[in-house]
């Protein structure tokens, strides 16, 4: 048994948004994490573990996860009784996908095939 094997699902869409793979890592195991409350409070430092990423790329994943729009990001604080209060973990909800751009207003993507050293040389 591997970790209870628990499944978690997402949109095929996801492949259609232009992600950098450390952003597609951590916004799968937010949402992994999310389940079906459509929100979670991982810590960063169990991100970083989960992701095998540094704090600080996990960092730049979620603002700019942020600022497309998969994620919202709340910041949460615990009070104590003295009257301080520090911030904990931060609770992330996952959004509904953004449109996805038709394919007339996408920038066209130029494929270009390249043979390899191998291939271009005449057999012996």
């Amino acid at each position: 048994m591997i970790l209870g094997e628990r499944f978690y699902q997402m949109s095929n869409a996801i492949f259609h948004y232009d992600l950098t793979p450390t952003e597609f890592m951590v916004y799968s195991y937010l949402v992994c994490c999310a389940g079906r409350k459509g929100m979670c409070w991982p810590s960063v430092h169990r991100i970083t573990l989960n992701c095998n990423c540094s704090e600080n790329t996990v960092r730049k994943a979620i603002d700019a996860l942020v600022k497309k729009r998969f994620i919202r990001r709340v910041a949460t604080y615990e009070d104590w009784q003295d009257g301080r209060s520090r911030q904990t973990n931060n609770t992330y909800y996952i959004l509904d996908l953004p449109q996805v751009q038709s394919a007339a207003s996408a920038p066209a993507k130029r494929y270009r095939q390249v043979e390899s050293a191998a291939a271009s040389q005449p057999p012996p």
